[in-house]
């Protein structure tokens, strides 16, 4: 098998295996035995568990962080989308790392620093885009952007690590957000839940 694809094939299945056991209840032997291939081949392409772990994570935020932008791309749409669109992108890129991983994570300086440079990117698209929403003229006076995103980064974040629900967080994150908004903001917002047809009960 090419080089290339193999090394594809081992991430998938490294990165599905990781967000059901984290990082402490998987070993190389495991993702070997699993891959059907020799330890040996498996070092060839990925010198250690840390290494291979950090590609992981490493996809895994670029999948999502990709996704976001193709759909910024993709077309002009309003401040009031684009902070939906991000507060959603790091509710599944947690939601897509899943319970265990995230505390795992937290918890082993290997990898907790690598996670904490992803979280910085996601904090300054909040504050930018937060900041974006003020200037339009859609945020209440008096909101400080800056820690209002901080505030709200860290609600998403406890969240998963307490293990709440996908769409019950969604609910919850535009609750959060209605109450910063003056009444133009709070009719998009309430439009937006319709649309979504979120039918949870909190």
């Amino acid at each position: 098998m090419n080089p290339e694809t193999l090394r594809s094939e081992i991430l998938d299945y490294t990165k599905r295996e990781m967000s059901l056991h984290g990082t402490n209840g998987l070993t190389m032997d495991d993702i070997a035995k699993g891959m059907r291939m020799s330890k040996r081949t498996l070092y060839k392409l990925f010198p250690s568990k840390v290494c291979l772990f950090r590609v992981c994570l490493s996809d895994f935020a670029n999948e999502i962080r990709n996704h976001v932008q193709q759909k910024q791309i993709r077309m002009d749409r309003s401040c009031m989308e684009l902070l939906f669109m991000t507060v959603n992108g790091y509710l599944t890129l947690l939601h897509s790392l899943g319970k265990t991983l995230l505390l795992d994570i937290a918890a082993d300086e290997e990898y907790r620093l690598s996670f904490e440079r992803e979280k910085a990117f996601w904090l300054q698209q909040f504050i930018d885009i937060l900041t974006h929403c003020k200037i339009c003229g859609y945020l209440l006076p008096g909101v400080d952007t800056d820690r209002f995103a901080v505030d709200l980064q860290d609600v998403i974040y406890r969240s998963c690590l307490q293990g709440t629900p996908y769409m019950v967080q969604r609910v919850l994150n535009y609750m959060l957000l209605r109450g910063l908004f003056k009444m133009d903001g709070i009719r998009y917002i309430d439009e937006h839940l319709a649309f979504d047809k979120l039918n949870v009960c909190v």
